[in-house]
């Protein structure tokens, strides 16, 4: 039997990066996956590559935040409720904290932190999620734990959400479900690098490659573990920061 047969699963980021490589992981799994991004075009394209109707592709900007309920009603009605969710929805600035405004603060904990939890609060009600083993994944980076310049709203974004992770992964647990994070270092294969790429020198983004021991990774190391960490196998895990980084915090 497949890890997720027939689950439903909801993954936010999903028109590209780590939520595009999770939707495939999921869907040769056995689940239907719910997939909401930005880019339409990008949705339609997986959605055409899935070979069956039970799937969806919802195109939203996160800072809509009234329009989650309309979102998973429909998904619960057509599909059943939700057993799994990834929030890889992520937003970047690399600004010096001198030329950062509120605005901008408050767009990226928008789209990074008070998203997670909105959608949380919505799937531990029992009309929205099945309560007997829903297994929830949020994608925060190494930068939760570490640090670099230019940074401080990303960051603290980051920071913010594995620490609301706990806490609610405590409250939620006799709930049956479980919160989990994953913290990675730097991915050879996001649109995220790609425009890190842009806004700093070879020379800079050399400098990031030579920090980790193993090379910078990729998407597919971290859909394997968003798919480990959905399953069964990993029942007895909640509540954690998991990092995984080709050694770069260990130097």
């Amino acid at each position: 039997m497949k890890r997720l047969q027939d689950k439903n699963i909801l993954i936010t980021g999903a028109s590209s990066g780590i939520g595009k490589e999770c939707a495939f992981y999921c869907y040769e799994e056995g689940a239907k996956v719910h997939l909401i991004g930005r880019n339409e075009s990008s949705l339609n394209d997986i959605y055409s590559q899935l070979n069956d109707n039970n799937n969806s592709i919802s195109v939203l900007d996160l800072r809509d935040f009234e329009r989650y309920q309309n979102i998973i009603e429909s998904i619960v009605i057509k599909h059943g409720k939700i057993d799994g969710f990834i929030h890889s929805a992520g937003y970047q600035i690399t600004l010096p904290i001198s030329a950062m405004n509120h605005q901008m603060y408050l767009n990226i904990f928008s789209v990074n932190t008070i998203s997670a939890f909105e959608f949380i609060r919505l799937l531990s009600k029992k009309n929205y999620g099945n309560l007997s083993g829903m297994s929830i994944v949020l994608i925060a980076s190494i930068m939760s734990v570490l640090a670099d310049t230019a940074l401080t709203a990303y960051c603290a974004s980051k920071a913010a959400l594995v620490g609301g992770a706990k806490a609610s992964a405590l409250e939620l647990a006799n709930k049956g479900i479980r919160i989990n994070c994953i913290s990675p270092g730097t991915l050879a294969d996001t649109a995220m690098t790609e425009n890190l790429r842009k806004q700093i020198s070879e020379e800079e983004f050399h400098r990031i490659e030579q920090e980790y021991p193993m090379g910078l990774g990729s998407t597919k190391d971290i859909s394997s573990l968003c798919l480990f960490l959905l399953s069964e196998d990993s029942k007895w895990i909640t509540g954690q920061n998991i990092i995984i980084d080709g050694g770069l915090s260990v130097r």
